[in-house]
């Protein structure tokens, strides 16, 4: 026993609860290793702090059954605050920051408007024979000299255009 500590039994066991020859064993034992005999000592104090604390019996004040029971009757007696106001309550934070949101999402989507329309965007961003350049720039189609059979078949010809 001299060669391993006792402080992990102490501290799992409770000190009343080892039988006579396990507190003997600890006793030899904390005759050399001074850790050990720290650690019975201090699981021997607590064990009789906690017998003395338990052995105590306290009594209430006589009022004490009085306020409880005045406690009880007035929390029973109060108004039950209306459904809507508990549901803000549990809830009010995030049905505020979703607001928020919504009111900046719709001030960016409002404010950051690009300079030109959105039929410009497209066509910008289209080839100069796709269906959408002949169809919304029909003056500047006329320029180039395209034919009527061109341009139909510019609109038409969508296997061309897919790559198709």
């Amino acid at each position: 026993m001299r060669d391993n500590h006792l402080i992990k039994m102490l501290e799992e066991r409770a000190i009343d609860s080892l039988s006579e020859g396990e507190v003997l064993a600890i006793e030899a034992h904390t005759l050399d290793c001074s850790a050990c005999l720290r650690a019975y000592e201090a699981a021997r104090i607590s064990a009789d702090l906690l017998r003395a604390r338990a052995s105590e019996t306290v009594e209430p004040s006589p009022f004490f059954k009085t306020r409880v029971m005045a406690a009880i009757k007035e929390n029973r007696l109060s108004p039950e605050l209306p459904a809507l106001l508990r549901m803000w309550r549990a809830a009010g934070a995030l049905v505020s920051m979703m607001a928020v949101l919504v009111v900046v999402l719709i001030g960016l989507t409002v404010f950051s408007s690009s300079s030109g329309t959105a039929a410009d965007e497209l066509i910008a961003g289209s080839s100069l024979y796709s269906p959408e350049y002949v169809v919304f720039e029909p003056g500047i189609a006329g320029d180039d000299g395209l034919a009527y059979d061109q341009v139909l078949s510019t609109v038409y010809d969508v296997g061309d255009f897919d790559g198709q």
